[in-house]
């Protein structure tokens, strides 16, 4: 069993990844998300800012 988490923000993202998921779920703040609501949602920059903190602790994110 994995513990899969959803992070509307890079803080969100930290948090999941520092209490133990396995992996985060992230969305960007683009045309490609349905779901866009003020403060939550990723840029380039933070997802990549994003992906690189999870990887370094061993969990994986997911775009969705």
């Amino acid at each position: 069993m994995e513990l899969v988490c959803p992070a509307g923000s890079l803080p969100a993202l930290k948090k999941a990844v520092d209490n133990g998921a396995d992996a985060v779920y992230i969305g960007f703040r683009d045309s490609t998300n349905a779901r866009q609501f003020a403060g939550l949602n990723f840029n380039d920059k933070r997802a990549r800012e994003g992906i690189e903190y999870a990887h370094a602790r061993g969990s994986r994110v997911f775009c969705a």
